[in-house]
């Protein structure tokens, strides 16, 4: 009796609305739980010098932005102007790359053409072995260098460098060794010195001083003649950082002259879009109806229910059947086309609420088989108990995930299937693109470009044949007097790419790309497609590949060939000739170009990486073998860099060689308010040569399948 009185009133004072002072309680509770968590995400403002490494003015520091940042900027620092881009390509390396224009001097020989001032291109590198905030800034941060690593290597150095991060006095101090540009030992030492002031806008506001080691002195290392007087060893200044997004800088350098920069950065790798999904609709929850199929819900029923259902999330029915397996078991198979999801998280989570809601409880098992590019990539296998499971919420998406894999494309007995729905992919579907090219070295100019719009429509023909029809149109263009002839290192190749230009200079609305692709999975991870058309606006043919590529597996390998004729520079016709240059003078030879190749890809998870290596011959009929890393992001960020060596035996400045460039893709729908699968890519080559080149031939199959299993 007692012990039941005692329970009576534990449960009345329990039930007693809570006093001023446990309000007070769980507000301290919630304060302090937020202060925890501003702690363990605070990180120290990470400052940047006038080439955009993390440091100070002249001097890099240990220091680095966050994993998936793209900088962008502009400094003057006397006597150059250059523009730089940091890219953070992984938490542990930083890679810029600068633009020098040398001021006051004119190139020795474009100079008088247009180009105007000397110029120089390099890329810098810098790797953290530990990064101060690995220790909670207990431990300074240590990294190694490599500036000007490329290229003509005229401000090359090496260093190593220390830096410690002291938050409580909002200051760090940096110290470093190097050699060649950087001699010796350097420093750097940097102060917020109202980092403590919240919400003021002198919050960011910094003030850094360094010991600049540069060997300034040094005609081998300082190329400026105008550069190599140096009053002082120490350069100061002050920064300013905007909305966390834009970077000012002022300073003093040499101890006789003002510089100035100014830059802007963004996460790209780790964004979610400039506008958020308000568009997208949410998995679906209602109604559910799990009545199994007979006479009160019959498979027209149960067709009409998945058919409306995916189309409001995003999905198009293509098909549907019921079969029996080897084991007799009532089996609902599914055919349908992701039209707008991106990664297949996306599509498995919308995939899991819908079938669990509607599929009928007398099938044992439902087989949804995903299509792309007009034919199957892979298909998932859900099983009735497991979906009844996930309905009732006694499992969550992670657990049927794993308990329905995906799997290779399977073909079920045509005697013991009944076709309940069969529809069309549609005809037409409207696209538009941003028309982007550019072009660094030119004789007239530094820098030489043409930005228009592409539009055009794609579809399906009868028997799953895939068209795309695009046209371009270019607005603005600084090509009018750009020539596709390097005036002193003509290629002595075959001109199979050099001659873009010609097509880039093309007015009014032009047809880039018109063709037909047929597109089949054989079976167990055996992918073929055939291509036939105007792939690009410099080439048109008929092309052929065959793929291995089955799920599960981080390695692919495929072969593909082509033969392409190169377009004329207006219509639709072709030619029969291409240009070849014999020293300086240029003859004209007959030309069906035709390339091979044997394609090797694996993609780590693991490092978000991307490798592929391709062995064949290039259009200019050079054998060789292509080198391509991809480092891509969780939201569908990547960036590309390639290397070839092939034995084209191409000679620039008295040197070989070998076709090298970067690339950038994002998805589109980082502007849209839903989600989309189109993509913008960018790429350019260190040189516009023929060397290495390998023509376009429709969308590659690889391509097509990891987009669907990203």
């Amino acid at each position: 009796m007692k012990r039941f009185i005692f329970f009576l009133l534990i449960c009345m004072t329990s039930s007693l609305p809570a006093s001023d002072d446990d309000a007070c309680d769980l507000m301290r509770d919630l304060m302090t739980v937020n202060r925890v968590n501003r702690m363990l995400e605070y990180r120290f403002p990470v400052t940047y010098n006038n080439t955009l490494q993390g440091g100070y003015i002249n001097m890099p520091s240990a220091r680095m932005g966050k994993e998936g940042e793209i900088g962008f900027g502009y400094s003057q620092v006397p006597p150059y102007r250059n523009w730089n881009l940091r890219v953070q390509l992984f938490e542990n390396l930083e890679m810029t790359a600068n633009y020098r224009i040398f001021s006051g001097i004119l190139d020795p020989v474009f100079g008088d053409m247009g180009f105007g001032e000397f110029s120089d291109k390099g890329a810098n590198l810098k790797l953290a072995l530990i990064h101060p905030e690995d220790s909670d800034y207990i431990l300074p941060g240590i990294a190694l260098g490599w500036d000007d690593f490329i290229g003509t290597k005229g401000f090359e150095s090496q260093y190593i460098v220390v830096t410690q991060v002291l938050p409580k006095f909002n200051s760090e101090l940096t110290i470093g060794y190097g050699s060649g540009r950087i001699k010796q030992w350097f420093g750097g030492f940097l102060i917020f010195p109202f980092g403590k002031w919240v919400c003021s806008p002198f919050q960011n506001f910094a003030v850094n001083i360094e010991y600049d080691s540069i060997d300034y002195k040094n005609p081998e290392r300082e190329p400026h003649p105008d550069g190599r007087n140096q009053k002082s060893k120490i350069n100061y200044g002050f920064k300013y950082r905007f909305w966390d997004t834009f970077d000012l800088m002022g300073s003093c350098v040499r101890g006789e002259e003002y510089a100035f920069a100014i830059s802007c950065y963004y996460n790209f790798g780790n964004s979610k879009g400039f506008l958020p999904k308000i568009d997208d609709p949410l998995p679906y929850c209602a109604p559910k109806n799990t009545q199994e199929i007979g006479c009160l819900r019959s498979e027209d029923v149960v067709v009409q229910d998945l058919l409306y259902a995916l189309k409001a999330q995003g999905f198009q029915l293509l098909g549907a059947w019921i079969t029996y397996d080897d084991c007799c078991r009532r089996v609902l198979r599914l055919k349908v086309w992701n039209c707008f999801y991106l990664f297949e998280r996306q599509v498995r989570c919308r995939l899991n609420h819908l079938l669990s809601s509607l599929t009928p409880s007398n099938i044992d098992k439902v087989v949804v088989v995903m299509e792309a590019e007009g034919f199957p990539i892979q298909e998932y296998h859900y099983h009735q108990p497991f979906l009844q499971m996930y309905c009732h919420r006694y499992i969550g998406d992670a657990e049927l995930d794993l308990i329905s894999p995906i799997n290779n494309v399977t073909y079920c007995d045509p005697c013991r299937t009944q076709t309940l729905f069969e529809n069309e992919r549609g005809l037409f579907c409207f696209d538009y693109a941003p028309k982007v090219h550019t072009f660094f070295g030119s004789t007239k100019g530094k820098f030489k470009y043409a930005l228009g719009l592409n539009a055009g429509v794609c579809g399906y023909l009868p028997w799953d044949v895939f068209y795309q029809f695009q046209l371009g149109w270019i607005g603005i263009t600084k090509l009018e007097d750009f020539i596709g002839v390097d005036r002193l290192n003509p290629s002595q190749l075959i001109n199979v790419h050099t001659d873009i230009v010609c097509f880039y200079q093309q007015t009014g609305v032009t047809i880039d790309q018109m063709y037909l692709q047929k597109n089949a999975n054989i079976s167990n991870g055996w992918f073929v497609r055939g291509s036939l058309g105007h792939f690009a606006q410099n080439y048109g043919g008929i092309a052929g590949e065959i793929l291995y590529y089955p799920v599960d597996s981080p390695w692919a390998v495929g072969f593909e060939a082509a033969i392409l004729k190169k377009r004329k520079f207006s219509g639709l016709g072709f030619s029969d000739e291409i240009r070849r240059f014999v020293g300086f003078n240029p003859t004209f030879l007959k030309f069906t170009g035709y390339q091979y190749f044997m394609d090797l890809y694996y993609d780590s998870c693991e490092f978000q990486m991307g490798l592929k290596m391709s062995i064949g011959q290039f259009l200019a009929r050079d054998l060789g073998i292509r080198y391509e890393v991809t480092r891509y992001f969780a939201n569908g960020v990547r960036f590309i860099a390639w290397y070839t060596r092939t034995n084209g035996h191409d000679m620039v400045n008295g040197s070989t060689y070998f076709d090298k460039g970067v690339g950038f893709s994002m998805p589109l729908d980082f502007f849209y308010t839903y989600s989309s699968r189109k993509r913008w890519n960018y790429g350019m080559s260190a040189w516009l040569r023929d060397v290495g080149y390998r023509g376009p031939t429709g969308r590659r199959l690889y391509d097509m399948i990891h987009d669907q299993r990203m």
